[in-house]
């Protein structure tokens, strides 16, 4: 990147689907903080800046502690490398539970909707972008885990609302993937068959389409409040 370099957050970085936001950015010249709660992000830390360069800060906050989520968007907008772009991706999933279960629907509460509305005071006052990660299913009413998908619809409303309350000074986005790596302890046959049965193209996205996904909404600067799906179709049932 030319000028001033922007520095972007990304919570629930250490592996996955935000370990290649986090690489996607860092391609791009981005510096880099890196959250994670039960995994490390140090090492992903260590192979980002050897590859590209860039400034890695490695960051572990439980998001489920609305208040210590609180103190650490202050020490961030406050420190040396405030991020200009907040990037909302960790996600509790949870087994399968019932509708009745308050314990995961508050842990779903705080972690998809309060965490990203505390983080949004980690940015200045001016060119903030927040991307929120959604899922493409949500429409579909899967309602096997109600914790995980109320919470997440709720993440997505408060896309809508933030975009426009917070206009001029900051944008807010959101990208809602589909399937994209096979779930832990299954392998790339059964993530291509449940893409088979799942998704009008028949097969995966990629996580290379969500980083360009991300990349776009960084650049396209008269874009706010737009929610792209990046799933083969997958959230037309």
């Amino acid at each position: 990147m030319s000028g001033e370099r922007r520095w972007a957050l990304v919570t629930g970085a250490a592996q996955r689907t935000g370990a290649h936001l986090a690489r996607g950015l860092a391609a791009h010249g981005y510096g880099l903080h890196l959250h994670a709660h039960t995994s490390d992000p140090a090492p992903l830390a260590r192979v980002l800046q050897a590859e590209t360069g860039v400034p890695v800060r490695t960051h572990r906050v439980d998001l489920a502690d609305t208040e210590a989520v609180r103190s650490w968007a202050h020490r961030l907008r406050t420190g040396p490398c405030p991020p200009h772009l907040v990037v909302n991706n960790a996600s509790p999933f949870p087994p399968p539970h019932g509708i009745d279960d308050l314990g995961l629907l508050e842990e779903g509460l705080r972690v998809h909707l309060f965490a990203p509305a505390v983080l949004r005071a980690a940015l200045p006052d001016e060119d903030g972008h927040v991307v929120n990660m959604l899922d493409a299913r949500l429409a579909l009413l899967d309602g096997t885990r109600p914790g995980y998908e109320v919470s997440k619809y709720a993440l997505a409303a408060h896309t809508l609302l933030a975009a426009r309350r917070l206009a001029p000074h900051v944008r807010v986005n959101a990208i809602a993937p589909g399937l994209l790596l096979p779930p832990p302890g299954r392998d790339e046959t059964h993530l291509r068959e449940l893409a088979r049965q799942r998704s009008p193209l028949g097969r995966p996205a990629r996580p290379a389409d969500v980083v360009a996904a991300l990349l776009f909404l960084e650049k396209a600067v008269s874009v706010t409040g737009q929610i792209i799906h990046v799933d083969s179709g997958e959230h037309l049932g």
